[in-house]
């Protein structure tokens, strides 16, 4: 039932030539424009004197993104930036592929950048050694793109370095299909604050690196997306010690078994966990949710995973009674003449992806 508030309107607050939103102290209008997006901020810059003034306040540009794509860039490299480029942290290139028309922009007048994401773009290769030039990042992620230029091929992998030793506040990394040198991965090693690290899209990375990486990290790792090629139960014990661990998506567990389960059953604070394309038999799944109390998972996907059945489906729906979104998609038991979807949605009522 709706609640019903009550508003007693005075004189004054009746009279038009009372308050406006200048009469707001400067830091409740520096924090409604820290809330605003980049293009609104640059409107809200050109109202008056004092509004410009207070958009150049550091902090309003915290959280605002300037997003980069085919369609802007022309007018934000050599119009926007310059404007208010010591003050922007983030930056995002977006369905883009002509890195190298607005490289100069970034070097020369963005020095304070905490937040570099390249989604669905082509870069150029020299978009590595530029990252020395921003020694503040925290956050630096290649999702679905594409390396172009000066490319060093082995076994079909474009090889790259990334500067890791100078990139030491770096709490997020999510790389793409391109490979990392051997030196480039080790000095990862040094990143002492990184939480997050997502390289489910790179294969072949070596096990003794990930064995190092995640001794490294085990106190701290809040989130590891993996490919899972070079997985082993050696290899999973190590992740079973990252006991604050809240994000597991493994994208390929062909070399895992029924032994690697076990070691997960440490792992108490998972939010999120993916197990794609797994040969753990039905007995070995059961068990894993049946002896587990899983209330803080939101997301689990165990697509194409060769075993499931509903017997585990229900195992599952009683220990994650938190759930918001269950994946089985390509799992064989689904088109099993005796499957039955409805049976399968009433048993979680939440969002299914089946087929």
């Amino acid at each position: 039932m709706p609640t019903m508030v009550h508003f007693d309107m005075t004189d004054a607050q009746l009279n038009p030539h009372t308050l406006t939103i200048n009469d707001l102290p400067n830091e409740i209008l520096i924090y409604i424009f820290s809330m605003v997006d980049f293009e609104s901020l640059l409107a809200v810059a050109k109202v008056c004197m004092r509004w410009q003034q207070l958009c150049l306040t550091p902090c309003v540009w915290d959280n605002t993104r300037l997003i980069v794509c085919m369609k802007n860039y022309i007018r934000i490299s050599e119009n926007i930036v310059p404007f208010v480029a010591k003050y922007l942290k983030n930056v995002k290139l977006q369905y883009f592929k002509l890195y190298s028309q607005v490289r100069s922009s970034l070097i020369n007048y963005c020095p304070n950048l905490t937040h570099l994401e390249i989604s669905i773009s082509q870069v150029d290769s020299c978009i590595f050694d530029d990252l020395r030039h921003w020694p503040n990042l925290k956050f630096l992620s290649f999702r679905n793109s594409l390396i172009v230029q000066n490319p060093e091929n082995a076994n079909g992998n474009f090889v790259y370095h990334l500067p890791f030793d100078k990139l030491k506040y770096l709490e997020t990394l999510i790389l793409s299909n391109f490979a990392l040198s051997h030196d480039s991965l080790y000095s990862m090693l040094q990143c002492n604050n990184l939480v997050s690290i997502n390289m489910e899209k790179m294969k072949n990375i070596p096990a003794d690196f990930l064995e190092s990486l995640l001794r490294t990290k085990q106190s701290i790792l809040k989130a590891l997306y993996i490919y899972g090629d070079t997985l082993n139960d050696d290899i999973m014990r190590y992740i079973s010690n990252c006991t604050d661990l809240q994000v597991l998506h493994v994208m390929t567990c062909k070399t895992l078994f029924d032994s690697s389960l076990l070691h997960l059953y440490r792992l108490k604070n998972l939010h999120s966990l993916k197990l794609r394309h797994g040969y753990f038999s039905s007995s070995a799944l059961l068990a894993y949710f049946s002896n587990n109390s899983f209330q803080n998972l939101k997301y689990l996907s165990l697509s194409r995973c060769l075993h499931v059945t509903m017997h585990v489906a229900k195992a599952i729906s009683t220990s994650a009674p938190n759930l918001k979104e269950l994946s089985f998609y390509l799992c064989p038991f689904i088109i099993a003449a005796n499957f039955n979807r409805f049976e399968l949605e009433m048993m979680f009522k939440i969002q299914l992806l089946i087929d």
